[in-house]
């Protein structure tokens, strides 16, 4: 990274994306938990356990775990991950950096969305509540999205089914862009095909430091050991733009 070098992370947040459960992020934790003077944290989000609770809720939550973190701190969010990290974030004193892995910044928006197309993704499956959640075998298909999980994670997954999450995970207004006033790192797939060309480009043009990694949306569970080599940097503010192979 071009600039000065700034300190080394001394506590990290990590949110774990739509459907899933903190320990998601169990690869990347065992490489950051080598190094012993980090507190790590990976808060479970409350729409996922709640019948009301929704992305404002997931925030809130996220931003208690924050307040429990020495300075400074990396948050972390993979996919829907990421629009948590957003709103709680904001106006963090003992925040260094911000992380987006797989999703680019959300923008914005004081009103509440519109959430109607999650009801016509295929293979979407709804509880008696409203809830929605992505088939547990499609996660676990080769023939699907392009999804190649390695054994261990397959088998991870078949042991932690992707749990429901309520529709107001898509429906919330987005308060703030924590984005826009903290140093920020975004982590795309190269070959993840749930992010367009649209979504790319605008990731860009918020974001000075927005790195291509060769994998899928999947990189969570695909390339740990590149999130955790990034969550690790030292923090600088002085970020350039960066592609990694």
């Amino acid at each position: 990274m071009a600039g000065k070098q700034g300190p080394m992370p001394q506590g990290v947040v990590l949110v774990h994306g739509m459907w899933g459960v903190p320990d998601d992020w169990r690869w990347v934790r065992r490489d950051l938990e080598r190094q012993p003077h980090l507190q790590v944290v990976a808060p479970d989000l409350p729409s996922h356990r709640l019948r009301d609770a929704g992305l404002l809720e997931d925030a809130d939550e996220v931003r208690r775990a924050i307040e429990k973190c020495p300075a400074p701190t990396v948050v972390v969010g993979w996919s829907y991950g990421c629009d948590v990290v957003g709103i709680a974030a904001h106006a963090m004193p003992n925040v260094g950096r911000l992380v987006y892995v797989s999703s680019p910044p959300l923008k914005g928006q004081a009103d509440v969305r519109d959430a109607s197309w999650v009801d016509a993704m295929d293979h979407m499956l709804h509880d008696e509540h409203g809830r929605n959640a992505l088939d547990g075998d499609w996660w676990l298909s080769e023939d699907e999205a392009g999804l190649r999980l390695p054994d261990d994670v397959r088998a991870f997954l078949k042991d932690h089914p992707r749990r429901f999450a309520t529709k107001k995970t898509r429906s919330d207004p987005v308060p703030a862009q924590a984005w826009a006033e903290i140093p920020t790192t975004v982590l795309l797939g190269a070959r993840d095909n749930l992010t367009g060309a649209e979504a790319r480009a605008w990731a860009r043009e918020a974001v000075a430091d927005v790195r291509d990694i060769d994998t899928d949306h999947f990189m969570l569970f695909n390339r740990p050991e590149v999130i955790a080599d990034v969550i690790l940097e030292p923090l600088n503010p002085h970020v350039s733009n960066q592609e990694t192979a």
